[in-house]
Formats: C-alpha cells, structure tokens, sequence
C-alpha cells in the first residue's frame, strides 16, 4: 500500500511536461516549491484513462507563462534546546502515540538527533550507515512486512508492505517491487538511529 501526506503550503508551481523517451512519449504532471526544487511527479501509465488526463489538463492550463519567483532557502537558525536532557527522556518515555513526538520536538525546540542524543539508549542509539541496505535485505529475504516513509519538504510518501527486491547498484540502493520503487544514495546518509518510541499499544521500533 501507498499512503501520500503533502504539505500544500511548500508548493509553488506546477508543469505539464512531454519528453521523448527510449521508450516512447512520456506524458506527466510535475511540482515543484518555492525553491525551484521537484515535490511531486505524477506519470501517465499504460493503465491512464488518457481522455480523462487531457480534460483534468484542460481544466488548469495556462497560456500564461510569468517568470517563476523563486525564493532561497533559509537555513534553519541553530537555538538552544530549552530543556534538559533528563525532562526530554522523560516526556519521551510518557508518549502514547507515535504522532507526540512532533510536539515534543517543538515544545522543547529539537531537531531530531538532538531529541536522539538527549534520551537514554534504550530509546535511541546511533547505528552504521549500512544498517538501511542491512534490514532491507533481512526484510526481503524473511518476506516481512515493514514501512517506509521517503519525504521532502512538501510531501511524504508511506509504503506498506513486503520487499520483493533489493538491487545495489554503485552507490545506490535499489528497492523494486511491482508498484513501488525506492532510489537512495547510501553514501549521502549522514547519520543512523534506531528508535523506540511508546504507544499505548506498545513501543514503535524505527531506523531512521
């Protein structure tokens, strides 16, 4: 299964694009944000109702063409988290839903590996690199069942379910199922962590 969450208030601009391929034409809808940086890519297929694809196209194209307005990005002001390490392990370990982690962090003004290194390793600890390409493996070969969130600024994609294959290429790792398909250069990761954060219906494990 695939579940999508956009953060609509990160895009800016929209293209419908055809390209010649080795294949063949290739139709699609592209979004990108404030940036000029690509969000969202959606692909006619061979299943693609394509009188329903050109009338959603009728509907929103412009002649119009304006210059796009874009924007740099401001790098995120470096603050001092306002809590002590003791009171973040402790509001961690009082959580009861994944989704209070989000508050925890802007309650007590973290990024993620702050609120990673604050706690006790029985919450989180730092791993190596290869651990991704490792439980990715171990997942396709035992057929278990996983999640895998992918985002960027203005969208996150959720996959649900088993991996059918796993092929490094070079630096990339290369996950192909039948509909879902992940593209990731080891070595740009910077840093690992397995999680554990509490439920009420008991701790959520994650690499991230």
């Amino acid at each position: 299964n695939l579940d999508l969450r956009l953060f609509l208030n990160q895009w800016a601009s929209a293209f419908t694009l055809t390209e010649e391929t080795r294949h063949g034409v290739r139709h699609s809808i592209q979004f990108f944000d404030h940036q000029g940086d690509a969000l969202h890519k959606v692909y006619v297929t061979e299943q693609t109702d394509m009188p329903a694809w050109e009338a959603l196209l009728a509907q929103f194209i412009t002649t119009e063409n304006p210059e796009l307005q874009l924007e740099p990005l401001n790098a995120p002001e470096v603050t001092e988290p306002t809590a002590t390490d003791e009171a973040v392990d402790a509001e961690w370990r009082a959580m009861t839903d994944v989704h209070q982690f989000f508050q925890l962090l802007k309650r007590n003004n973290l990024t993620r590996q702050q609120a990673f290194r604050a706690v006790g390793n029985d919450l989180a600890y730092q791993v190596d690199n290869s651990s991704l390409t490792q439980l990715l493996n171990i997942a396709q070969q035992e057929q278990n069942e996983i999640m895998i969130f992918v985002g960027n600024r203005g969208c996150v994609q959720i996959f649900t379910g088993m991996i059918e294959k796993v092929t490094p290429h070079q630096d990339w790792i290369n996950v192909f199922n039948q509909r879902f398909t992940l593209h990731l250069i080891e070595t740009t990761i910077a840093e690992s962590w397995i999680t554990r954060k509490p439920t009420k219906d008991g701790f959520v494990t994650s690499l991230e």
